[in-house]
């Protein structure tokens, strides 16, 4: 039998599926097939946060990977496979990119419609290049552009929990010995070192999170801008959430 819960964080029941969870993973099962952290903000918080971490849903396949994008795997670490280079434009199946303002696709490729470059353009946004996007057989298109971040540097602090499990803590074979990887997935809300913090728009974290299975690959935490946000929800962009960022 399968049982649906949906739980506030301070419902005294996640404590004792906690205990419950540990329990099965000792006898080597488990209790819990599926979970999902939503946090809810007001609307004037979302208004008041100065960064923003931006989710871009659902993923689209295939990856570029998959279509032909050459990507230089001798830049990647050997331990947790991030930093591998793209090399040349970026190959999609144009005609499965969902039809919107932004998509990110399996492998962690983000593409932005014409309409939204042009209006990051108008509006003066900043931190980011734009790339170009073919099909499988190089073909252009000049309905999309892929999204690229030169940098990415913002450093999150030691308050952001990050793992492999929410209720049972155990070895997170995510984790890259040499920081590139702070962990499986983010298991808190996201804080962040102000220090590292710019001026850009667009800003994404130096640790990634995940681990590099086929295609998919370790991703760091795209930040944006509460003047991007504005842009962003002035156009109607849909198909993203966020939450707020918290800076320290």
């Amino acid at each position: 039998m399968t049982r649906h819960l949906v739980l506030p964080s301070n419902d005294p029941l996640l404590e004792k599926i906690r205990e419950h969870e540990q329990a099965w993973q000792q006898r080597g099962s488990t209790m819990l097939t599926y979970l999902e952290i939503h946090r809810e903000y007001t609307p004037r918080e979302l208004k008041q946060a100065e960064l923003l971490w931006l989710r871009v849903r659902p993923f689209f396949e295939p990856t570029g990977e998959d279509c032909g994008t050459v990507y230089d795997e001798t830049t990647a670490c050997p331990k947790c496979g991030f930093g591998a280079r793209q090399v040349g434009p970026l190959h999609l199946e144009l005609k499965r990119i969902p039809k919107r303002d932004i998509a990110r696709t399996l492998g962690g490729e983000i593409v932005v419609s014409a309409r939204l470059a042009e209006q990051m353009k108008t509006a003066g946004i900043r931190g980011y290049e734009l790339g170009p996007v073919v099909s499988r057989q190089g073909k252009p298109t000049p309905h999309w552009h892929q999204l690229l971040l030169p940098e990415c540097s913002v450093e999150l602090s030691p308050e952001t929990r990050v793992g492999a499990d929410f209720f049972v803590p155990q070895p997170d074979e995510a984790r890259c010995p040499q920081g590139h990887v702070a962990g499986f997935t983010v298991l808190s809300q996201v804080h962040l070192q102000r220090s590292s913090v710019g001026e850009a728009d667009w800003l994404c974290t130096r640790q990634a999170m995940g681990p590099r299975m086929g295609a998919f690959r370790p991703l760091p935490l795209l930040l944006i801008s509460q003047r991007l946000y504005q842009l962003l929800t002035s156009l109607k962009v849909k198909r993203f959430d966020v939450e707020v960022a918290h800076l320290g």
